[in-house]
């Protein structure tokens, strides 16, 4: 009989594993961008900034999982990595969510979304200079609670290993301090009229070289929707940044974005980004204080043939102000061409 039930117990594992395969959902996308810059011409050329495969499913009832390799162009070199590998669950605490593994840091509003996921071509300068132009992932823990109160506030925290801080070059270092962060959410249904969620955010860390690293924003974003068509978006972030250690001197920088988007029709979109930055501590080569400023004005029209593929026009107009200097300015005309492949996995909002 040792036999017979060896035999079952493999044939009720083989069903489990095929059982497993079935719900397993994969998806990829690819994201062709070409910059033509009006000054420089050197890195005017059409490319395939990032590939990414995505795998996600049920584990069982009461857990899911998700992994996704990406591969993206760095100086003209692909480099391949795991972007997200993370177990969570929304049933196993009433009211709660949680993630462990790999995963885009939950704060903000770009961070939380792969770049063929936004509403734009290219990454506003805060974002790039605070995340990283494709945002921040680490591996750790984030917990999201939806408070029993009458109105909806959404309460994320995190922590996570905080060895490395974006896309670098330096060897992974253990942190003074580990990379937290909290960001509540509140949601308001306006009914016909649209909805809005927004947040607050936090965010901490010191390095293995101490350097302490304190962010403080504030994101929005205001959809109205007739049917499966946005008529109108309108997303921003703004951003407040200070970096100090006992060896260095203070940083403070400051910078936000607004994007505004209208549908002109069901598939194509308009809208107009602008950015602002500035660098608060800014010294100039006597060591006095030099006002600085950044604004940047990047029209952008959007195509989508469906909500499969989508096409991207953007121009950008780049001005920067140094106190006691002339202006540089910088023109640049973007394309993108977004293709996605399979159930992509949905977004809450």
């Amino acid at each position: 009989m040792k036999w017979f039930f060896t035999t079952l117990a493999l044939l009720l594992s083989t069903q489990a594993h095929a059982q497993l395969l079935q719900n397993v959902q994969t998806a990829a996308a690819i994201d062709i961008v070409g910059p033509f810059n009006f000054d420089n011409s050197e890195e005017n050329k059409l490319d395939i900034r990032s590939a990414e495969f995505t795998f996600f499913a049920p584990l069982d009832p009461t857990f899911d999982a998700k992994l996704t390799f990406a591969a993206h162009n760095e100086d003209g070199e692909f480099k391949a990595e795991v972007h997200e590998a993370f177990v969570s669950s929304s049933k196993l605490i009433p009211s709660s969510r949680f993630k462990v593994g790999k995963f885009f840091l939950g704060v903000g509003r770009l961070n939380q979304f792969h770049q063929h996921d936004w509403p734009f071509v290219s990454a506003p300068r805060v974002q790039e200079e605070f995340f990283s132009d494709e945002g921040i992932t680490d591996s750790g823990a984030e917990y999201s609670v939806l408070l029993p109160t009458d109105s909806y506030w959404d309460i994320t925290l995190g922590v996570t290993n905080g060895y490395t801080w974006g896309h670098t070059e330096d060897p992974p270092a253990k942190p003074q301090i580990p990379t937290h962060y909290i960001h509540p959410v509140n949601f308001v249904d306006f009914g016909e009229a649209g909805a809005l969620q927004w947040g607050m955010n936090y965010l901490g860390r010191t390095d293995a070289a101490g350097i302490k690293t304190q962010l403080y924003g504030l994101d929005f974003t205001f959809k109205k929707m007739t049917a499966k068509t946005l008529d109108l978006l309108v997303q921003s972030e703004i951003w407040y940044r200070n970096m100090n250690s006992e060896e260095t001197a203070r940083s403070e920088d400051i910078g936000a974005y607004v994007y505004p988007q209208m549908a002109l029709n069901d598939r194509l979109f308009a809208g107009l980004r602008v950015d602002l930055f500035s660098e608060l501590a800014r010294n100039d080569e006597n060591g006095e204080a030099q006002d600085n400023f950044n604004y940047v004005f990047v029209p952008t029209l959007t195509y989508k043939n469906s909500e499969f593929t989508y096409f991207r026009l953007a121009y950008s107009y780049n001005v920067q102000t140094y106190q006691g200097q002339s202006d540089e300015i910088n023109q640049m005309i973007e394309v993108q061409l977004v293709g996605i492949l399979g159930a992509h996995p949905a977004h809450s909002f």
